[in-house]
Parts: structure tokens; C-alpha cells; sequence
């Protein structure tokens, strides 16, 4: 009866190896990579690290280069995506966009990103004009800010732009830890496997707990400006929003609260550093031009932005023209748009641009 019970518990092992074994060559047959998405080779590589600024949190790896976030994806020696720029007084006409995926153009070659669009476009304008691209994947309103005092600046701008996403209200930065965290995992995929599905719902559970309102206000005391009792029109704007994500979260104070913090740091650069500054609001990919739901919410951020002294650009009519459904990178991504949906974004930046010229030279 041993002897059964040993040969059945080998028979046992030997199968679950056997399965394991076929699991993972089905993976890799499949090219199934996971960790190559979030990570390189070594440590050096790593598309992300933490950055030495507690308000940016986390930047991109300058040098680093390969598979990311569904593109290939290479890093300049200056730490950003995209076209590199001399630091310094530029000759010409310089551009500097903030942002967060969308910007950064995940799911995408550079050349498809609307920064890289535009800078193609006014090149053929004008000699002297360059995009430079400082977006980072997860980034919001904050760490963009962050981010353009810390590095941005030493490009010295005629002109920055944020890409806002709406769901810049809220956290959904990376954490790094999950970043970090599965490294002696990278060889075998069905590792891969289990440890994304782990890191997942843990990623997801760890944003619904830093979107906790009590969470969000002590996470960013000091950041956060007032609302005032007698803005009678922001607060009713507030209180009309639907509960659909994202826009629930602009019916709160705090996170108005958050973004106008942002953006009046924001308008103090400009002003000691002589740049001017415009908001480009993203739609969420959803509905039409009669059913769109978050119009409350694009209506409270360009008050913001006007608040602060900022121009805005609110791409809603344009997309819901050429169709959301037309414009998404994937069926059920409501967040980031295709080559053409960043094509939209870089002839309405070009406009801008041309328009602001000419009230110039005026």
C-alpha cells in the first residue's frame, strides 16, 4: 500500500510538471510576455524608476528602450519619448507637452503621438520650431507641474501644453512596486502569468483605496485649494455631475480643489518663466455628440484653466464628429485614442499655434 501511495503521488507530480511544462511552452508559442511590457532586461533598463521628486513619484529611465505598454518604446538620454531637444534658450519656437498615456502615446510608435505629429507639421512651417514630449504614463495634473519645474524648465518653453485626461482628478499612477516586484519571475510566462493576474487586482485595489476621499485628502494635504462658498456657477456645475467614471469625481471639492492647486502652480511658471500655457481637455471615449455625459466635467476644467489665466482646447466636438468608436485604440479602451484621434489633437494644436502668431504680430 506505500508503494501505491508512492507511485500515485509521483504519478501526481509528474503530471502537474507535465501540465505546468506544456502551460508554459503554450505561453511562450502564444508570445505571451508579460513582464516585458512593464520591464527590460536588467535593472539599468527599467522603463520606469523612482524619481528623486516626491511630487513626480516615478519618470522614465533615460537610454531605456525595447517592448513597454504595448509599443516599442525608446527613452531619450534626456529622459523622455520622442524627439530630443537642446536644453536651453532654443532659437526658435519651442513646445513643451505635459501628460500622461495619452500624450506619451502607449500603444502606439512615436511617430503616430500627436507631439510628434505636430512637431512634423510646424517643421514644414517653419525651420525653428520643435515639439519636445515630457509625458509619462499615469502622470496627473500635479506631477506634470512637477515634472515641467524639475526638468521641463531648463528648455526654457515659448509654450506649454497639457494633455489632460479626466481621469486626472483621481490617482491612477503607476505604484512601482509591482514594477519591481516579480523580477526573478522575468523567465518562466506562466509565472508571468499568475503574478499579473496578482498584480492586477492589487494594482486595482490599491487605487480604489488611494480614491478613498479620506485617503485622497490627507494624501494631499497642502494640495488642495479651497472652493469658495459663493462660486455659485462651479458649485452647480459640480453638483450636476452624472456618476458615470470619471466625472463623479469632479463633484467634489477636494479634487477641484487639487486641480486648481495645480494649475495656479502651473500659471506662476508662466509667469516667472514667460511661457504661455493651453489645456488640451481629451474626451473620454464614450457616446455622441447628443449623449456624451461628461460635458459638466470638461465645463469645470476649463473654468479652471481659465482661472489660472490659461487658453483651452476641448476636443469633444471634433472626436464625437469623426465617431469615439472610430478614434479608440482598442474596443473597450476609453481612454486612449488611435493615430487618428492624435491626428485630430495635433491639426487643432497647429491652429492654436497659428492663430496665436498672428495675434502676435499684430
Amino acid at each position: 500500500m506505500r508503494s501505491d501511495g508512492v507511485k500515485t503521488l509521483l504519478l501526481l507530480a509528474a503530471s502537474l510538471i507535465l501540465t505546468l511544462l506544456v502551460l508554459e511552452i503554450g505561453l511562450r508559442s502564444y508570445g505571451y510576455e508579460w513582464l516585458h511590457l512593464n520591464r527590460l532586461r536588467t535593472e539599468r533598463e527599467m522603463v520606469l524608476r523612482r524619481s528623486p521628486n516626491q511630487d513626480m513619484r516615478y519618470e522614465l529611465t533615460p537610454g531605456a528602450s525595447g517592448r513597454a505598454w504595448g509599443a516599442t518604446v525608446a527613452i531619450n538620454s534626456l529622459g523622455y519619448r520622442g524627439y530630443e531637444g537642446v536644453p536651453g534658450r532654443h532659437s526658435g519656437y519651442r513646445i513643451v507637452v505635459l501628460g500622461d498615456s495619452i500624450a506619451f502615446g502607449i500603444k502606439l510608435p512615436v511617430e503616430a503621438t500627436f507631439a510628434h505629429q505636430l512637431h512634423r507639421l510646424l517643421l514644414a512651417e517653419a525651420q525653428d520650431s520643435e515639439v519636445l514630449n515630457l509625458a509619462v504614463p499615469g502622470y496627473d495634473t500635479i506631477q506634470d507641474v512637477a515634472l515641467l519645474e524639475f526638468r521641463g524648465l531648463d528648455y526654457r518653453p515659448d509654450l506649454v501644453v497639457v494633455a489632460y485626461c479626466l481621469n486626472d482628478a483621481g490617482v491612477v499612477s503607476a505604484e512601482l512596486q509591482y514594477l519591481e516586484r516579480w523580477s526573478v519571475l522575468y523567465r518562466s510566462r506562466l509565472a508571468q502569468f499568475v503574478a499579473e493576474r496578482i498584480s492586477r487586482l492589487r494594482h486595482y485595489n490599491w487605487r480604489r483605496h488611494k480614491n478613498t476621499l479620506e485617503v485622497f485628502r490627507r494624501e494631499y494635504e497642502g494640495q488642495i485649494d479651497e472652493i469658495g462658498p459663493d462660486e455659485g456657477e462651479l458649485r452647480a456645475l459640480m453638483a450636476s455631475v452624472p456618476e458615470p467614471h470619471p466625472s463623479r469625481w469632479y463633484g467634489h471639492p477636494d479634487r477641484v480643489g487639487r486641480i486648481r492647486y495645480a494649475f495656479r502652480r502651473l500659471g506662476h511658471l508662466a509667469v516667472e518663466n514667460g511661457f504661455s500655457v493651453v489645456i488640451v481637455v481629451l474626451p473620454w471615449l464614450t457616446g455622441d455628440s447628443h449623449t456624451y455625459p461628461h460635458r459638466s466635467a470638461h465645463r469645470i476644467i476649463e473654468m479652471e484653466s481659465r482661472r489660472a489665466g490659461f487658453d483651452t482646447i476641448d476636443l469633444t466636438d471634433e472626436f464625437m464628429r469623426a465617431g469615439v468608436e472610430n478614434l479608440k485604440i482598442a474596443r473597450r479602451d476609453h481612454v486612449h485614442p488611435n493615430k487618428a484621434g492624435h491626428t485630430i489633437i495635433a491639426q487643432r494644436l497647429l491652429e492654436y499655434v497659428r492663430t496665436q502668431a498672428r495675434t502676435q504680430a499684430q
